[in-house]
């Protein structure tokens, strides 16, 4: 609290007229460089050339960089999670970019400049870090095809990681189909050398979420602009990610590291969308393929009970045609037996003379004394030949 007031009187010093002090507040040391720390956090970026390195055993590296062109140089020093992250082994000769800001040191009063970013000056730099990145990823199997893993089927559930502002965003969800698909969205900065860290952090930050496929998309630009997707912590965060990761990054020249690590590489945001929709076309279009299957087979059923109803139909009709033939037949067979029926002429006052075994028609072979039936229509009689006429 009392430094607070302190560094509000100090304020009112520094915007008063010279020699007209508001107050006469006295501050200690350690409250005037923490006071002039607080003015001087401003992020800056500066270049030089490196001319002195110290690789402390903690991790941290301290150096100094000067200006080519005046006489000037500057400490600065690069805490062990910045310089592991910026993935250059700095040497002295190297021309470099610091993103920080500048800060007192209260135990020995030193003025330094803590570099939060640091990056290669130059395409020919950047282009001879890259190339080296490259092969020593290329050797560890890092790029291998059989390393890649397939997308899952159908996924629904997507990590995006770019940033919220530009067309970017708007881009991929608008290319995204009508699947039911939940986006979740981690804004981060994707340009230039100071996207490293808000990147890996994104990237650890869906560590803990679930979704089944990983997007880390941007538009394009230059080697300089794309160098965040050349480090290697970065690279190593990509393949080391639990799910398939989809690189849609823009690139000109130079695919951009990032891109060949991750399990698939699209040009574009809209190219990274319809690469996921994919699955979900190709189970559409399965499904349409089998609708109209079956709307060809339910075609065909349809034509084939027309056609068993008509030859049903062909043979009822046939059928009762022959039945009908049949029973006209028996119906004059009937009338022809009924009229040739031995019984109605006995019924007319004829007999049926039978001997012998069989019918005797005439009386030839005829002897006195044979034995003869006599049929009539109600009943028989026997009788003895006594004579024959």
């Amino acid at each position: 609290m009392v430094i607070k007031k302190k560094r509000d009187a100090f304020s009112e010093v520094e915007e008063a007229p010279r020699g007209n002090p508001l107050n006469d507040a006295v501050f200690s040391v350690s409250e005037f460089i923490e006071i002039l720390n607080v003015g001087l956090k401003k992020e800056a970026r500066i270049t030089g050339e490196v001319s002195q390195v110290q690789k402390a055993a903690s991790g941290h590296v301290y150096f100094t960089i000067k200006d080519g062109k005046e006489d000037a140089t500057m400490n600065c020093v690069a805490w062990k999670f910045n310089y592991l992250q910026c993935g250059i082994d700095m040497q002295v000769g190297m021309e470099l970019i610091l993103t920080g800001n500048p800060q007192i040191y209260a135990p020995t009063g030193r003025f330094s400049f803590v570099a939060s970013a640091i990056e290669f000056k130059g395409e020919g730099a950047l282009k001879k870090a890259y190339d080296e990145l490259k092969k020593k990823l290329a050797i560890e199997g890092v790029f291998a095809p059989e390393r890649k893993r397939a997308l899952p089927e159908l996924a629904r559930k997507i990590g995006v990681i770019t940033s919220k502002d530009g067309a970017v965003i708007h881009d991929f969800i608008n290319n995204l189909g009508k699947f039911g698909y939940e986006v979740n969205l981690v804004d981060s900065r994707v340009e230039g050398q100071q996207a490293v860290a808000p990147l890996i952090e994104a990237i650890q930050t869906f560590k803990t979420k679930d979704i089944e496929v990983l997007v880390i998309i941007r538009g394009g630009g230059s080697l300089e602009s794309l160098q965040a997707f050349n480090n290697e912590a970065l690279i190593r965060e990509i393949v080391s990610f639990p799910v398939p990761v989809i690189a849609g990054i823009g690139h000109d020249q130079d695919v951009p590291l990032a891109a060949l690590a991750a399990d698939f590489m699209t040009s574009t945001p809209t190219a990274a969308a319809h690469l996921i929709n994919r699955s979900w076309e190709d189970a559409f279009a399965k499904v349409r393929q089998f609708a109209s299957i079956m709307n060809r087979i339910e075609d065909r059923m349809r034509r084939v009970r027309m056609d068993l109803d008509i030859a049903l139909k062909s043979v009822i009709d046939h059928t009762a045609d022959s039945i009908s033939r049949i029973k006209e037949r028996l119906e004059n067979a009937e009338r022809v037996m009924k009229v040739n029926d031995p019984t109605r002429q006995l019924k007319l006052g004829y007999s049926i003379v039978r001997g012998r075994g069989k019918v005797i028609k005439s009386v030839k072979g005829l002897d006195t004394g044979d034995e003869l039936e006599i049929q009539f229509s109600d009943g028989a009689v026997e009788s003895n030949i006594t004579s024959i006429n």
